[in-house]
């Protein structure tokens, strides 16, 4: 299921190689790995579907820290595809992934782009990482056991517990994270190197592309996946359960739209 790749400054990176038929590339969230796309993912679909560890992710090696960044994962991403000698037929990701899904459609040939959750905002509005940043003063300035106290205290934290609850669970098990820091490096450089592609690119893509959205979640809002839905020309909008429901009634949810969008592949 697992499989390793030397890429070409040679960091070992490891990938998700699962099921038979065409190939789909569906990548991981930030500070996540391969296993929250395989507990999405609906099974017996006659589909091929890879997830590669990002740098820093899940059994991936970090490499140098200076080359965390959005630009050396789209490279990495295309290295792998050369590795497997078949360029995917679908492009998809949650949140980071759905960036670099997007990211990756002005490098290759496709017929389906799927963004689910996404957090990028092509224009660069990045309010919506606001804990993140108050996340990374807090490690800065602050010693560690003070670091969940600290978070609890900011408001922009606890402005969530009501808006976003699930956001606020996730900002919780980063700070347990076993590599904590090396997501912070590539936080900071997130804040500097993320998508080229632009609203002209994206309103002249012609493959077919399904966006899903999620409600009462700050991190990936809403509007952002309307926003991309209206730029996108043959794009359709589906809705996962809020972020107000439990982590199984969202895997579930995900499971069910994806199987719904995928079965015509």
């Amino acid at each position: 299921m697992l499989a390793e790749l030397k890429v070409s400054d040679g960091t070992n990176l490891s990938y998700l190689d699962q099921g038979h038929g065409p190939l789909a590339l569906f990548q991981h969230g930030f500070g996540m790995d391969w296993q929250q796309i395989h507990e999405v993912w609906p099974a017996q679909l006659g589909i091929r579907l890879i997830c590669l560890n990002l740098r820093g992710h899940g059994d991936s090696e970090t490499g140098s820290l200076e080359d965390l960044s959005f630009a050396r994962a789209v490279k990495d991403i295309l290295e792998l595809i050369v590795h497997l000698g078949e360029e995917p037929k679908i492009l998809g990701g949650i949140s980071l992934g759905a960036a670099l899904a997007m990211e990756l459609t002005q490098y290759l040939s496709f017929s389906h782009l799927i963004i689910s959750r996404p957090a990028f905002d092509v224009d660069g509005n990045t309010s919506n990482f606001n804990v993140f940043r108050a996340l990374q003063r807090i490690m800065r300035d602050k010693p560690q056991n003070l670091w969940l106290t600290q978070l609890e205290q900011e408001a922009c934290f606890q402005a969530l517990a009501n808006s976003a609850p699930r956001n606020q669970e996730t900002y919780r098990r980063l700070l347990e994270h076993p590599r904590l820091s090396e997501l912070m490096v590539w936080m900071n450089a997130l804040e500097v190197d993320a998508m080229t592609i632009n609203n002209k690119t994206l309103k002249h893509l012609k493959p077919r592309t399904d966006i899903i959205e999620q409600t009462y979640d700050a991190l990936h809002p809403f509007t952002l996946a309307r926003k991309y839905r209206d730029l996108i020309p043959n794009s359709n909008l589906h809705t996962v359960a809020s972020g107000k429901e439990s982590e199984s009634k969202y895997q579930e949810s995900m499971r069910t739209i994806l199987h719904d969008i995928l079965r015509e592949n």
